[in-house]
This record gives structure tokens, C-alpha cells and sequence, in this order.
């Protein structure tokens, strides 16, 4: 007698082939193994799934659905700017809770099975959101003339950098509570020193002397220190 058809299954799969990359590593673990885990042979995953590596391309889709989804609740903040912080703390919070899917989506390198266009987009779609909210701080502000889609990468890279060394245990935070407040202090500090270079530019474009003679002043104390 046939077995019943499990509605399931695909579900069943991604749930169980996480895990055992959680256990073993992306590596070690086999289309059979998954199979033989969920009391399947190989023939019914590939009914669902080409190839392990396609297989790696829907936890990957998964994981960037989870880090938008956090990116959309932070949407929820009254401002902007908190908005903004709650996206930061967002992608770390999903980075530690999800270490396995954080590693999938930004740390395999894999090029067997090549995304589509669509499913590129889907997977960034967690930094389109966070762009699209700072370039309306930046309007919000009045900050003009500034690459929205470079700052959004500096501060992408910033909470990425942060989360990788604590997965790769280069930084000594062992209460998660640690990492928040470095990462509060990082992005602290990037938003006053861009609110604080374009009050700069501002002050020069009204007074066109004051950059040149800010940058004599400086030079002529360079000179003083070399000489002593």
C-alpha cells in the first residue's frame, strides 16, 4: 500500500536539513541523510528539490524572509530614526537567535545553483527596506547630495561586521546584551559624525572663507608639531 501523500513534507525538509547544517556543517550533509533522517528515501526529497544545492537556495530565500520580516517590524517605530535603530538591532538580534540561516544567506559561497533575479531581490529586500527608511531620514533632515545607497551599505556592514566576529567568537560579549550596546555605540557615533560633517559643508557653502581658512589653521598647526 502506497504511503499517504505528507502535505508537509517540503516544510519537513527545510525544517530538518537546518538542523543537521546547525549539527554537522553545510558540508556534511547529504540529500540521503536528510532523507534517511525524516524516514524518506532520497527519490521523495528530489521530488521536491532538484539538487542539495537548490535545496540550500530555499533555506537561503527562508532566511531572507525572516531578516525582512524583522526589518518590517521595526517599521512599526512612531520616527524615522527609531525606525532606523530598530532595524540595526534587528538584523543583530536575527543574526544571534539564527546563527545557522545568518551563515546561509551571508557566508555560503556556493555558486552551483545560481538565484534569479527575483529570488536576488527577495533576498536583499531586508537592506532595500532599511535604504529606502534612511534616504527618508536623509530627506526628513534636509541632507542633501549624499549616496543613500553608500551609507546604507556602511551601515549594513557595520552590523554585519558586528554579528560575524561574535559568531566566529572574536569578540568576548557573552551576554547578548553586550553586543546591543556596541552596536548602539557604533551607529551612535556614524550618525553624529554625518550630521556633524553636513553641518560642516552647510557653514562653508554660507561662507565659502571659512573652509579655506579652517584648512590653514590646520596646516599651520601641523607645521608647530613637526617642529617640536
Amino acid at each position: 500500500m502506497p504511503r499517504p501523500a505528507n502535505p508537509t513534507l517540503r516544510a519537513d525538509i527545510l525544517e530538518t536539513a537546518l538542523r543537521l547544517i546547525e549539527e554537522k556543517g553545510v558540508s556534511a550533509v547529504t540529500m540521503r541523510e536528510v532523507a534517511g533522517a525524516l524516514g524518506y528515501s532520497a527519490t521523495a526529497l528530489y521530488q521536491h528539490f532538484e539538487s542539495k544545492e537548490d535545496l540550500l537556495l530555499a533555506l537561503k530565500l527562508q532566511a531572507g524572509d525572516l531578516l525582512t520580516a524583522a526589518m518590517e517590524k521595526a517599521r512599526q517605530e512612531p520616527t524615522l530614526l527609531a525606525q532606523l535603530q530598530a532595524m540595526g538591532a534587528g538584523y543583530v538580534r536575527f543574526g544571534l537567535e539564527n546563527p545557522t540561516y545568518y551563515r546561509l544567506i551571508f557566508q555560503d559561497t556556493s555558486t552551483e545553483v545560481i538565484p534569479t533575479s527575483e529570488q536576488m531581490s527577495r533576498m536583499r529586500q531586508s537592506w532595500s527596506i532599511m535604504r529606502v527608511t534612511l534616504a527618508a531620514w536623509f530627506a526628513e533632515q534636509q541632507i542633501h547630495n549624499i549616496n543613500a545607497d553608500q551609507e546604507a551599505n556602511v551601515l549594513w556592514a557595520m552590523v554585519h561586521g558586528l554579528v560575524s566576529l561574535r559568531l566566529a567568537n572574536r569578540l568576548e560579549c557573552e551576554d547578548p546584551q553586550d553586543m546591543f550596546t556596541l552596536y548602539e555605540v557604533a551607529t551612535a557615533r556614524w550618525f553624529t559624525g554625518l550630521l556633524a560633517n553636513y553641518s560642516g559643508q552647510l557653514a562653508e557653502q554660507k561662507n565659502p572663507q571659512a573652509g579655506p581658512q579652517r584648512k590653514k589653521t590646520a596646516n599651520r598647526s601641523r607645521l608647530r608639531a613637526r617642529r617640536t
